[in-house]
C-alpha cells in the first residue's frame, strides 16, 4: 500500500490554465511563451492559496461532524466498479493505517481481458493525512505540459473539486490518469494498449465521483 501512496503522489502535477475540452474534462496546457509563463506564476500563487483555503474548509467541516479518520478500506472498496465491459475484475486489495495525527486508506483492483489488456484502479483516502495531501496539491497550479516523441502529459480538470494529471506513453501505449477528488481522495487509473487517455476518462466516470466529492 505504501507503494500505491507514493505513486499517487508522484504522478500528480495539476495545473489550471486554459485548454480544450474532451469528454467533459478540460485538458490544460503549459505556457506557450515567456510572457505567458510569467503571467501564470501569479495565477499559480492565487490558485495554490485558493486550494489550501478549500482544503482547510473541508477539514473543518469534517471535524465538526466527527469525520476524523480515513474511510475503512472495506468501505472504500465499494467505490471500485464491480464490472467493466469486456474486462474481468480480479480480487481487490486494500488496507487502512491509523496513527496519532494521521489516517489514510488505499484500495485497488485490476481488470483484465484474455488478450492481456488491463485496467488498474486505485483509490486513496487521505483524511487526516493533511500534510501529505497539501504537499501534493501545492503543485497543482504550476502550469506544465510535456510532449516528446515518447510521452505526452498535461493537466486535466472536470470541475473545481476534481482535477489532475494525465500521461500517455506513445511507444508502449500505456496511459495513466490521476485525479484529486474533493480535496481528500486520489483516484489513479492505469491501462495498456491505448491510443490516448480518452478511455481512462470514461473509466473515471464509472467511479461515483460525485459521492466521493460530497464526503
Amino acid at each position: 500500500m505504501k507503494k500505491q501512496i507514493i505513486c499517487a503522489l508522484s504522478s500528480v502535477i495539476i495545473l489550471s490554465c486554459g485548454g480544450s475540452k474532451n469528454d467533459d474534462f478540460e485538458e490544460t496546457k503549459g505556457p506557450s511563451n515567456a510572457f505567458e509563463a510569467i503571467s501564470n506564476l501569479s495565477k499559480a500563487g492565487k490558485e495554490m492559496k485558493n486550494n489550501l483555503s478549500k482544503v482547510e474548509e473541508k477539514i473543518k467541516e469534517r471535524k465538526e461532524r466527527g469525520d476524523t479518520l480515513a474511510m475503512h478500506y472495506e468501505k472504500l472498496m465499494e467505490f471500485l466498479p464491480e464490472e467493466m465491459d469486456g474486462y474481468k475484475r480480479k480480487e481487490p486489495n486494500g488496507g487502512s493505517v491509523n496513527m496519532v495525527g494521521m489516517s489514510y486508506s488505499s484500495v485497488d483492483a485490476r481488470y483484465e481481458k484474455e488478450d492481456g489488456e488491463y485496467i488498474k484502479i486505485t483509490i486513496v483516502d487521505y483524511n487526516q493525512a493533511y500534510g501529505i495531501y497539501q504537499s501534493a496539491t501545492a503543485m497543482w497550479a504550476m502550469g506544465m505540459s510535456i510532449d516528446t516523441p515518447t510521452e505526452k502529459a498535461n493537466g486535466v480538470k472536470l470541475n473545481d473539486e476534481i482535477a489532475g494529471w494525465e500521461t500517455f506513453k506513445k511507444k508502449s501505449k500505456e496511459a495513466t490518469l490521476t485525479l484529486g477528488v474533493g480535496y481528500r481522495f486520489w483516484l489513479n487509473i492505469e491501462a495498456n494498449k491505448q491510443e490516448n487517455t480518452d478511455f481512462l476518462k470514461s473509466v473515471a466516470k464509472k467511479v461515483d465521483l460525485d459521492k466521493l466529492t460530497a464526503i
